[in-house]
Parts: C-alpha cells; structure tokens; sequence
C-alpha cells in the first residue's frame, strides 16, 4: 500500500502551479474598475447638481407650488402638464419672471422697502376667471384661465399671463394706501411689458400731451397698456419714477402722489399726452 502510494506522487510536479491570469482576465479587472471609478465620478456630479439646486431653491424666498384643476384627460389639462407640469417649465417661467421683476423694483441699491411673498401657486383652473392673482397674508395665487391652452401661441400666452401674475406679486396693490385701482393696472402692465422688452415700442410718440392739472385722474377710463405706455415716459423723463411710484403704493395716497415721485409738477411738463397715439 505504501508502496502504490509513493509511486502515484512521483506523478506529482515538483513545483505548485499557480494559475495564470490571462489578457481577457486583466482587462476584466480594468474594466470593473473603470466603471468603480466612473461611477463615483457622476456620483460626486449628482451631489453636486443637488447641492445648487438646494441652493438656488433656497435663494429664491419663497415656494412655489403648481397645480392642475382641470381634467388631466382634457386637452388643456393634458396640454399643461405635458409641457409645463412635468418638466418644470412653469417653475422656470415664474423664477425668471420673479427676478427680473423683483429687480426692477427694488433694486439693492434703494431703500424702497421690499414686499414679502412667502409662496406662489400657479394653477390652472377650469374656467376662465376675471381675478388672476388672488393674495392671502403673502402667499399668492396665479390663476391661469383654460383659454390660454388653447392660443395659437401656448408659449407666449401662458409666459404673458405669468408675467403679469408675477407683477401683481411684486407690486404694491395700494390696497392700504387707496391707490388707484386703474393705475394698479398700468403698473402691471409696464412690468409686464418691460419684462417683454416693450416689443419694439418707441420710447416716446411724436405729438404727445401730458395731462395736467390739479386733481385731474389721467388714469381714469384709460387702457392699462396705454397707461403703461405713460409710465413709460415718465420713467424716461425722471429715472426710478417706476420704483418711487411703487413704494408709494404702499403708503397713504395723495393727489400729489405723483408728482412726488416724478420729482417735479405734471404742470411742468408742456402740454397733454396723446393716449390716442398711445393705445394702438
């Protein structure tokens, strides 16, 4: 037995094999750890991406929230959203819409003090409604009536209609003060078109006369947007009007509220402004 046993070991190899990676075994080794590395790449990416967005979610003041009260099988339900619900797209037409007009009146170099918004709902409704922004101890809402899914222009309507929702969100409604509701209107629609870079507006109209007068409401009867186009001017002629006019909407109005903001009498300012030339 001893001896069957010593002569199977002479069979043995002398020295212990061990085995031999081959080329497809090292570039599996290489390749798995590529892809270790690649993936902890995008995921210091990812964290990073999170990271702005918290951020920038953080730096904008105030939540946003979108809303869609129509039926979600209905065209303009499925309309807004599949281009403006589920890719954010609303979110990014308000933060836009937001800066600028948050900008515009008050900027960082004026003590004009800055109204509180602590949330923005955008929503769209199932009918159309007269009331587009609707406040409740600084939080807002944005109604967004159905008719506007339905524009030969989505795009450019419903960024309109946003527009002038975020105007109303930054404007001081004179609710406190008794501001003019009709001059209210015209603010809205100077931010709005400003936003829009006035269309390719001239800055002034050949032949134009601005009201005078003590007492007398130029505001009264008029179309907001040839109201805004007066803003316009005016700002033209006495740069900030805009922003002084606004911080006096927040205060008591007084019939020489814009003269005060105009920085001298409408009287002194030759002649009266031309609404017909203005309102086209």
């Amino acid at each position: 037995m001893v001896a069957i046993e010593d002569h199977q070991s002479l069979f043995q190899p002398l020295i212990d094999r061990k085995p031999i990676k081959t080329n497809h075994d090292t570039t599996s080794d290489d390749s798995t750890s590529n892809v270790g590395i690649l993936i902890r790449f995008i995921s210091v990416i990812l964290v990073g991406i999170l990271s702005f967005w918290a951020n920038h979610e953080a730096s904008k003041g105030f939540d946003i929230t979108v809303l869609n009260n129509v039926a979600r099988d209905s065209p303009a339900g499925q309309r807004f959203h599949l281009f403006y619900v589920a890719n954010d797209k609303v979110t990014r037409i308000v933060l836009h819409a937001s800066d600028f007009m948050e900008h515009l009146l008050y900027p960082s170099d004026n003590d004009i003090p800055k109204k509180q918004v602590n949330s923005v709902v955008v929503r769209l409704v199932s009918v159309n409604l007269t009331k587009a922004v609707v406040e409740n101890d600084r939080n807002f809402v944005v109604n967004i009536s159905p008719s506007v899914m339905e524009e030969a222009n989505v795009d450019r309507a419903l960024v309109s209609v946003i527009r002038r929702g975020m105007a109303r969100v930054w404007l001081w409604d004179g609710r406190g003060s008794g501001a003019p509701p009709e001059l209210v209107e015209g603010m809205v629609e100077y931010v709005r078109m400003a936003a829009e870079g006035f269309g390719g507006l001239k800055s002034d109209f050949s032949g134009r006369n601005i009201p005078a007068g003590e007492g007398y409401a130029w505001w009264e009867d008029k179309d907001p947007v040839a109201l805004a186009k007066l803003l316009r001017y005016y700002e033209g002629y006495s740069k900030g009007f805009i922003q002084r006019l606004n911080r006096a909407m927040k205060y008591k109005w007084h019939d020489g509220t814009v003269n005060d903001a105009l920085g001298m009498p409408l009287q002194n300012m030759c002649g009266e402004y031309n609404f017909s030339k203005a309102s086209y």
